[in-house]
């Protein structure tokens, strides 16, 4: 399906020339490869399909088969002769790698490899100089830490000309795929760092928007902060200005401790002498911290001797969801554990790992916990992380990367009142009322 338009298009083009020469030439023009031999033969039968009304103008005698214009082989190797398009649609998810692959491909992967990435850098790899490669992936290797080898090496190889967000798109993969979905254009070779963002929907039709343009950052490696929909411009725009980062101001990022299913045994419903509270990331539905009733038969964790240096937060905090759902209206939803609510909850907790756990190196620094919380519940600061990554989890990486104003900014945000700060936030952001 992917070939099909440019087959056709092929073949408009060449409408004039003798079929004989036509057909000679397309199967040097026009080819893929898959691992799967009765995808292969299919997509044969319905390429040459399309070569049907140019072989019938061939003279009887001098009739030869169809070509196969598909072959059975991995993506992943170079085609026989670079190509000027290459149309790639690749499988996703995570792979192991031998020692050898990590070592062909260490140049593209960080920590965990996933399919579509390697597929990704092929592509471009085995492009003639100026070729194109579009490519339909999941929005994850935006923003994920993982991919930031990736981000380099295509930055530097073949840059991102032209990003289309993929929307309303049920039924259209056979399996769930909860990440948003991009199609995505590059060009070998060096060029402007100026990237043309649109949307597309492919759900019974194709109905293209254009968004503006967007630009990646000085240091590729970086989440790319590209804009989602028309109104991201301006915020995106002024995001960019900001080079403060949460580390600049103090804060560490990390995932709460508690895998709870490891620790069975020693949750229970009731308090003992040596027990917690756990806070779950249901206590934080709705962006309030609260102790949610569905939790409570398992809201107390029994420490062993060794547990309280690991598991226990006896600090101010504040807590930000891991996990959301693609249809949810917000992906950041925060919480200030400040030393008021921490004594509520007995002084000290145990976070579990469905949670990011942001604490501060210096409580009473530029960046307070009461500023920091509004910020994340800013719908500025939302808009700019779905701006940042497709994927509906909340990582530690992509909440480092977000832009901040600087001191001065925050100093006069200090004065502000909690009623005063969310449309202060939104026009420092570029968002007006």
């Amino acid at each position: 399906m992917l070939l099909l338009p440019a087959l056709r298009s092929w073949l408009a083009d060449r409408a004039d020339v003798q079929p004989e020469m036509v057909l000679r030439a397309v199967g040097s023009a026009i080819g893929g490869r898959d691992l799967d031999p009765a995808a292969v033969w299919l997509g044969n039968t319905l390429l040459a399909a399309e070569l049907l009304p140019v072989w019938a103008r061939v003279p009887l005698p001098r009739r030869e088969p169809l070509p196969a214009l598909l072959e059975v082989g991995d993506g992943l190797t170079p085609p026989p002769a670079p190509p000027a398009i290459s149309i790639l649609n690749p499988p996703y998810g995570r792979v192991r790698l031998t020692d050898a692959d990590r070592t062909q491909w260490q140049h593209v992967v960080y920590g965990h490899a996933n399919r579509y990435g390697l597929f990704m850098a092929a592509a471009v790899e085995h492009l003639e100089e100026g070729g194109v490669a579009a490519v339909l992936v999941p929005a994850g290797w935006l923003g994920g830490s993982y991919f930031q080898r990736l981000r380099s090496y295509l930055a530097d190889t073949a840059p991102l000309s032209r990003l289309n967000y993929v929307t309303d798109r049920s039924g259209v993969f056979s399996t769930g795929v909860l990440q948003e979905t991009v199609l995505a254009t590059f060009r070998k070779g060096k060029a402007p760092q100026a990237v043309t963002c649109g949307r597309v929907t492919i759900n019974g039709r194709a109905l293209e928007e254009e968004i503006g343009r967007g630009r990646l950052p000085a240091s590729a490696d970086r989440p790319w902060l590209l804009p989602r929909q028309a109104g991201d411009l301006p915020l995106v725009k002024q995001a960019q200005k900001m080079t403060r980062r949460l580390a600049d101001y103090g804060w560490s990022v990390s995932t709460g401790p508690l895998v709870w299913n490891r620790r069975k045994p020693q949750l229970s419903a009731a308090p003992s002498d040596r027990s917690v509270k756990i806070i779950w990331a249901a206590d934080l539905e709705g962006g309030k911290l609260h102790q949610d009733p569905s939790r409570d038969h398992l809201r107390y964790l029994h420490l062993g001797d060794k547990d309280r240096r690991v598991l226990v937060l006896n600090r101010p905090a504040v807590l930000v969801q891991r996990t959301t759902a693609p249809e949810q209206p917000r992906r950041l939803l925060a919480a200030a554990l400040d030393r008021e609510t921490l004594a509520k909850w007995g002084g000290e907790v145990s976070v579990e790992n469905h949670m990011n756990v942001l604490i501060s190196d210096t409580p009473d620094g530029q960046l307070t916990p009461r500023v920091l919380t509004a910020l994340l519940d800013s719908e500025a600061l939302d808009r700019l992380y779905r701006c940042l990554t497709g994927s509906v989890a909340v990582s530690a990486y992509e909440l480092s990367a977000l832009p901040l104003p600087g001191p001065k900014v925050l100093r006069a945000w200090a004065s502000l009142s909690d009623e005063q700060l969310p449309a202060e936030i939104n026009r420092v952001y570029g968002l007006q009322p």
